[in-house]
């Protein structure tokens, strides 16, 4: 039997033994899947994979070449944005003047096998890159658990994945490329025009379009993950020595349950094989039950925390083993919007704790999971983990319902701990906020930023917003 069905026949005879027989009632959704229509006469939408991002671009590119990019950027209409996947939540891509895909800046451009680096292009996606990675015998030290961004997109806003000993793949960038508002285009490392380097590493495509980054990877590897159901007391109580003893450890905090699910990622061995499967649409059960118990006035959400422990406790771990970046990834096919914030490792922890609480106490309306991650930190500017090992907690809600008032009541949770949220997530901080985050640099970024693009050309009203300009 598979794991949902599974799942959802446990609640349901938990729920039945409980208070005999409850059906769904749960409220529809309301929020929109496409917030803009198309209309006959006007320009063609542009909407993100969240369905809460949109625009209406006059102008639309889709270069080629970094000489056909450059042409276009000298002669760009209005402010213009970059955009990859379209897998960012908040609003880094919307533009109605000039929107450009690089979508065709995309492949391997050179590789060193001495070194283990390799230069792709920017707009290559995460799942094309494994495999072009493993063609010359080298791989991503680490990568996130969703593999549909582009590489350009994913490290304009420090994407990461879990680890204590990993920085995000920004901190694996050795020179990139960088094409300016003027038509120039800047080669940056350590070495050459290092501040633009350490300023264009994580810049929310506020400094231009980059064309390519050259990588630090290492020779192809195999590893295996294991999903596991444990008392979520015990796993924040042990989350020390849990981080220190495996190359990958995260969980999955679940509303109203004292059970997590704990995903440990090591490398493989021999003997390994995969047990069970991935189940992408885990997360819709959790929310058919959710909304047939938690109505209930008085005991629904005791009722759901109840029968959701009773059909964990037996839950059986599942094992995936083969390439890393096979592994890593998760496919993702229910729609989400999402916020993250990463706080100081050392009140990861506490933090988790006082969302857990704040949800269960408030009877907040909420079943997704709760990612839980722990980052090592950089030195990159306006990374989320600059100056710090952070922990990175991410806070979802399903497409089709409202986040708003969720994110609402958790977000000043983040801020009390001294959380920075992701560039590619739901957050409503704005620059003050934001400037004292980053007051080592800070100012440093923008100094930079204004001498690449002194009339703002690259800056839409989400990144005048976060930088007060």
């Amino acid at each position: 039997m598979k794991r949902r069905q599974f799942i959802q026949g446990s609640l349901a005879i938990g729920a039945t033994a409980t208070f005999g027989g409850i059906v769904g009632c749960g409220a529809k959704g309301t929020e929109p899947q496409t917030p803009i229509p198309f209309k006959a006469g006007r320009p063609v939408p542009w909407v993100n994979w969240a369905g809460n991002q949109s625009c209406l671009p006059k102008w639309r590119h889709a270069p080629s070449s970094e000489d056909e990019l450059l042409t276009i950027l000298k002669s760009a209409k209005g402010n213009v944005r970059a955009v990859g996947a379209g897998h960012s939540f908040s609003a880094v891509v919307p533009t109605n003047d000039t929107l450009i895909s690089t979508d065709l800046l995309s492949g391997l451009v050179s590789h060193d096998a001495d070194k283990h680096q390799a230069t792709l292009k920017a707009g290559t996606r995460l799942n094309a890159c494994g495999p072009i990675l493993e063609s010359i015998g080298q791989a991503f030290p680490n990568m996130p658990d969703m593999d549909y961004p582009s590489l350009g997109g994913a490290l304009a806003n420090s994407v990461h994945a879990t680890g204590v000993d990993y920085k995000s793949m920004c901190g694996y960038i050795e020179n990139l490329k960088l094409a300016t508002v003027n038509g120039d285009l800047i080669e940056c490392s350590k070495t050459k025009n290092p501040e633009i380097f350490q300023a264009a590493k994580t810049h929310i495509g506020s400094l231009g379009v980059v064309t390519e980054y050259t990588l630090q990877n290492q020779e192809r590897f195999d590893i295996t993950e294991v999903n596991s159901i444990e008392p979520l007391e015990d796993v924040f109580q042990n989350m020390d020595a849990l981080c220190k003893q495996n190359r990958h450890f995260e969980c999955y905090l679940i509303p109203y349950a004292s059970e997590c699910i704990t995903v440990t990622t090591n490398l493989a061995k021999p003997e390994d094989v995969n047990v069970g499967h991935d189940d992408p649409q885990a997360v819709n059960t959790l929310r058919s039950v959710f909304e047939a118990t938690s109505w209930i006035p008085k005991v629904g959400a005791n009722l759901y925390g109840f029968a959701l422990s009773k059909a964990l406790a037996v839950e059986a771990a599942t094992i995936r083993t083969g390439p890393s970046y096979k592994v890593f990834p998760h496919e993702r096919i229910v729609r989400f919007r999402e916020m993250e914030y990463t706080v100081p490792a050392e009140v990861g922890v506490a933090c988790g704790r006082e969302i857990m609480e704040t949800i269960k106490n408030k009877k907040l309306p909420l079943s997704f999971p709760i990612e839980f991650r722990y980052v090592k930190g950089d030195d990159i500017w306006l990374s989320m983990f600059e100056g710090q090992d952070g922990c990175s907690i991410s806070i979802h809600q399903y497409g089709d319902l409202d986040y708003k008032k969720i994110f609402a009541e958790i977000e000043p949770i983040f801020w009390k701990y001294g959380g920075r949220p992701h560039w590619g997530k739901i957050h409503t901080l704005k620059a003050p906020a934001l400037a004292k985050l980053y007051g080592r640099h800070w100012q440093d970024f923008h100094e930079v930023r204004k001498s690449l693009d002194s009339t703002g050309k690259f800056m839409n009203a989400h990144l005048k917003d976060i930088f007060g300009a």
